[in-house]
């Protein structure tokens, strides 16, 4: 019987969970998180919210695109206070290039990715169906 999948400690961390970057893999369906809406200071919002520089987003879709990857949140990374494992996919980029990445349509294509809120907003409470 297959076991469900834990969240990793820091007796289990991988390399890659390990990393300034996080985790994105939600790990009880195994599938990417993205964000359900943008961040305050996504970097996709108009105005340059996050002081980037000239070309800089450009240059990070380029390299999230050539490795088949995404653009995680900044919002959701360590650095920002968020544990590792609770990263996300950030939103703007999945609005603009879900397509183009593999990884991306690989996560439409087993069935997710998983949403949800971006950090210090509540998570709606669930609705029943009507």
């Amino acid at each position: 019987m297959r076991q469900p999948a834990q969240k990793p400690t820091s007796a289990t961390m991988t390399d890659a969970t390990a990393s300034p970057v996080g985790d994105v893999v939600d790990h009880s369906s195994g599938l990417p998180r993205v964000l359900d809406r943008k961040c305050g200071t996504c970097i996709f919002r108009p105005g340059n919210l996050m002081h980037l520089d000239p070309g800089r987003r450009e240059e990070m879709v380029r390299a999230a695109l050539g490795r088949g990857s995404w653009i995680v949140c900044h919002a959701t990374l360590p650095a920002a206070g968020i544990p590792i494992g609770e990263q996300a996919i950030c939103r703007g980029f999945w609005d603009v290039h879900a397509r183009d990445s593999l990884g991306c349509r690989l996560a439409v294509a087993f069935g997710g990715p998983v949403f949800g809120p971006p950090p210090a907003e509540p998570a709606a409470p669930a609705r029943p169906h009507a």
